[in-house]
């Protein structure tokens, strides 16, 4: 390209060699290969379709999304581009001119450039509207960033949100360092326990982001004094999960320790004495534990607790675990030889499944226990007498 030539040739030169001459393309794929030919359509944006026509007069068209980049051009392109663009004439022709090159060159950047250049020039121009993404409302062109930002929405982060979302991010965000930095914490004193200093600011600890790494530590803790020092530990932290954990711990079937059990129940029940909002929540562990649970032996531990605190609360909730109902599997009889006139051979029956009711005794004292009445196993009785009981003017299973 002569710098001495009029604009106005070199641009009509330019433009009628892209017309008449092929453009050789080298495609190169993700998925490993290449394909080579004359690009159909350079002028496409935003890129979705490469319309590639080869040697062989074959066209075939690829999604854009399987090309990995167009082979050894980039480079050739962009310094050309560096060369000649920057003496173009400032006109809507030639950074249009300029845009489709760059855009058939991939570079993306550049074509951006001469399509922002192209609406200082002429606002209205259609095409560079549609490339930059405006669109034509009733009032004029809009940017969807616009729109975006008119709705209170703010670029962060690469995404578009609002304020609300921000702010959520960040306090999630500043949670997770705050959790990671008490796991560093608490898993760094544990392995220096017994150190007197190491188990004095470990059990000086009261911040919630602690729950989870003492859990951690505690549910793979073979030891049973240090599993008694780290539920003392989770009982001292204010946060209802610490105290909902240590209820439920005192319901595990998989604690070996039934002393280790009690001593739960009774530091809750010793620390609701000045904080009813415990006991609150030891009911609550208890009476969704009856509900959602087919345990027997979680049923049993639950029903324990219940009885020993005065769970009245979950009383209802008892009775409809009174009596349960079990699969059972009767084993088929041994094979046998039979021998009859007309058939001979070995006979086997097979295994029997039913369904079995259990009469939970624990359950049944806690029951007799909580109300002072005794209906047996009989879960209808129990039901109508509660209900019963609801109806009068003194109900309160307290003064039971």
């Amino acid at each position: 390209m002569s710098r001495t030539v009029p604009a106005f040739f070199v641009v009509s030169f330019i433009l009628v060699s892209m017309l008449s001459a092929s453009t050789m393309t080298v495609l190169l794929l993700k998925e490993g290969g290449a394909l080579e030919g004359e690009l159909l359509n350079p002028d496409e944006v935003p890129r979705k379709v490469f319309r590639i026509k080869t040697a062989e007069g074959l066209e075939i068209s690829l999604d854009a999304q399987v090309v990995e980049k167009i082979q050894g051009r980039e480079r050739e392109a962009l310094a050309e581009y560096n060369r000649d663009a920057p003496t173009t004439e400032n006109t809507v022709e030639r950074h249009l001119f300029w845009a489709r090159w760059c855009n058939e060159r991939q570079l993306s950047d550049q074509a951006k450039t001469h399509w922002q250049q192209i609406l200082e020039l002429d606002p209205d121009h259609v095409d560079a509207r549609r490339v930059l993404g405006y669109r034509q409302t009733s009032t004029g062109w809009e940017h969807p960033r616009d729109t975006l930002e008119r709705r209170g929405f703010i670029q962060h982060q690469g995404r578009w949100k609002t304020h609300h979302e921000i702010e959520v991010e960040n306090i999630l965000e500043n949670s997770k360092n705050e959790a990671d930095h008490w796991k560093r914490e608490i898993y760094a004193l544990y392995r220096r326990l017994p150190h007197p200093q190491a188990e004095a600011e470990l059990m000086s600890i009261r911040n919630p982001a602690a729950f989870v790494p003492i859990r951690e530590i505690l549910i793979n803790e073979p030891n049973p004094q240090r599993r008694i020092m780290l539920l003392r530990l989770l009982l001292q932290i204010p946060d209802a999960r610490a105290l909902q954990f240590v209820a439920g711990w005192a319901i595990r079937p998989d604690e070996p320790s039934a002393d280790i059990r009690k001593i739960c129940v009774e530091e809750l029940l010793r620390r609701a004495s000045d904080q009813p909002e415990i006991r609150q929540h030891m009911i609550g562990v208890y009476r969704n534990s009856l509900r959602s649970n087919t345990n027997p032996a979680v049923i049993h531990l639950t029903a324990q607790v219940l009885g020993d605190m005065g769970g009245h609360e979950a009383v209802p909730e008892l009775i409809e675990v009174l009596r349960m109902t079990r699969t059972e599997t009767i084993p088929g009889q041994a094979p046998t030889y039979t021998q009859s006139p007309g058939s001979t051979g070995f006979g086997q029956s097979a295994p029997i499944t039913r369904q079995v009711s259990v009469d939970n005794q624990t359950v049944q004292a806690a029951l007799r226990k909580l109300t002072g009445v005794d209906f047996g196993f009989d879960q209808a009785a129990w039901r109508n007498w509660y209900r019963q009981f609801q109806r009068s003017p003194s109900f309160n299973l307290r003064n039971m």
